[in-house]
């Protein structure tokens, strides 16, 4: 009995290895047939580069209709976003202000450079607003763009008038440990992206539209672009050369954010957006955050998702606009 188990043991264990080796030759030979046969999207990128702390960085600028003197918006997008992600918004809120959104390291259009630390997306946010001569802008962070936000308004308080925390909480956590950097998913992350299969897998994706769109609709809800050109600016990226690699560099990582004993110790005008609908950060995680950010300034959004500010901008800006007057307020008080 003992050694028919063991016979069958090795023979599931060979057929495993067997399988693994197929598996990751396969990988190997698709890339290879990218590699010879790639996917090239024709699409407008506007803005310009900047050097941010030695980073060569995409930016877009949306000039204020009307100046009013309000400070100017940096707009910080999230994982595996660009500047694209806000571009419906911008428009709508550089309707009294001047508006900018950049590209952070790895991503969108700016220089895949790392490291892809958040010590370095802080420093390439501080760059940015130091290239650009602008004086203490409000800045909105996007999902993990939070992080980068609140990371400067930690670091360096006087640089800006205030922060808003959109669909994400700063923290790149999902268990119940929060006092240590990290984040946890080392070894999943790791299989995930393990050359030739984690290359492979992603490349599949983006070649396809209909993968994209259907992950940006299912984040983004019905009143999301989802058209061809739409899903072409969220490709175009990752299909440029090194596009893949950088966003496999930067998931082998941890992910970056505060822990909650940092955001405690933010003392600028803090502001908080959630949507009813995001299930990654939901009301309750809001208004958590919102405490510990000692601000009592949180918006909800009743059945929007994660991408609102893409799918639902007007609604957006309703949202986010009581915020941006309360920061510049309470950053500058009426004697």
């Amino acid at each position: 009995m003992r050694r028919r188990v063991l016979r069958w043991l090795r023979r599931t264990g060979i057929a495993l290895i067997a399988l693994v080796l197929v598996v990751l030759s396969l990988a190997g030979l698709y890339l290879a047939w990218d590699d010879l046969a790639p996917v090239h999207v024709s699409t407008a990128v506007p803005g310009f580069s900047v050097d941010a702390a030695g980073v060569a960085t995409h930016v877009e600028h949306w000039p204020a209709a009307h100046p009013s003197g309000l400070p100017p918006l940096v707009l910080v997008p999230g994982f595996a976003e660009s500047t694209y992600v806000f571009s419906r918004l911008a428009t709508r809120l550089a309707d009294d202000r001047d508006v900018f959104a950049y590209d952070v390291r790895g991503y969108g259009f700016t220089a895949h450079q790392g490291p892809y630390t958040l010590a370095a997306d802080t420093a390439q946010l501080a760059g940015v607003i130091a290239a650009l001569h602008l004086t203490r802008p409000i800045v909105v962070g996007h999902s993990l763009g939070a992080a980068i936000a609140l990371s400067l308004a930690l670091r360096d308080p006087g640089s800006v008038t205030g922060v808003v925390a959109a669909n994400g909480d700063g923290t790149p956590y999902f268990g119940s440990d929060r006092s240590a950097p990290g984040g946890g998913g080392g070894a999943l992350r790791s299989v995930a992206t393990l050359p030739p299969l984690g290359p492979a897998v992603v490349t599949a994706v983006v070649r396809h539209r209909d993968p994209i769109r259907k992950l940006v609709a299912s984040q983004c809800g019905p009143g999301c672009p989802t058209d061809d050109r739409a899903v072409d600016r969220w490709r175009a990226p990752f299909l440029a050369d090194g596009g893949v690699t950088a966003l496999l560099g930067i998931a082998r990582q941890p992910l970056i954010g505060l822990t909650d004993d940092e955001e405690r110790r933010v003392r600028v005008p803090t502001a908080v957006v959630s949507s009813s609908e995001d299930t990654s950060f939901d009301q309750t995680q809001a208004v958590a955050t919102a405490a510990r950010l000692h601000t009592t300034l949180v918006a909800a959004i009743p059945g929007a998702r994660h991408l609102a500010l893409l799918g639902d901008p007007d609604r957006f800006v309703a949202a986010l606009r009581p915020q941006l007057t309360a920061l510049a307020s309470a950053a500058n008080p009426r004697r």
